[in-house]
């Protein structure tokens, strides 16, 4: 249970390097089905830092460092990413059933990272 619970946050620096990969890459892949036009050479710039080059960069610290300092730090953005989440569903109108995948990606990989202290 041990080396488990060992390679847990480094399974989700794994995926926040996929999905910062993507993000970097393909942008598109994540807009698409959010509704998000990108029309300027701004919002594209935008997204590949936001949702690319923030979290390679991320991935990379976690699985240089292999800190647990390191994964809580990350495990509390993707856990604050959650917080956002319900914000929005309060103050946007944005509705639980839009909010789902969100939810699942964000508390995954809060949980991978955080799983250290968790379990």
């Amino acid at each position: 249970m041990d080396a488990l619970i060992e390679w847990l946050p480094r399974i989700g620096a794994i995926l926040m390097l996929i999905i910062g990969l993507a993000g970097f890459f393909k942008p598109q892949s994540f807009t698409a089905n959010m509704g998000i036009e990108l029309t300027k050479p701004e919002a594209w710039a935008e997204m590949r830092t936001v949702m690319g080059g923030i979290n390679i960069g991320y991935a990379i610290a976690a699985l240089a460092f292999n800190s647990p300092m390191v994964y809580m730090a990350i495990g509390l953005a993707w856990s604050f990413g959650i917080v956002a989440r319900l914000w929005s569903m309060l103050k946007d109108d944005m509705t639980f059933k839009r909010s789902v995948p969100g939810f699942v990606v964000d508390g995954l990989l809060a949980f991978l990272f955080l799983s250290g202290l968790i379990l």
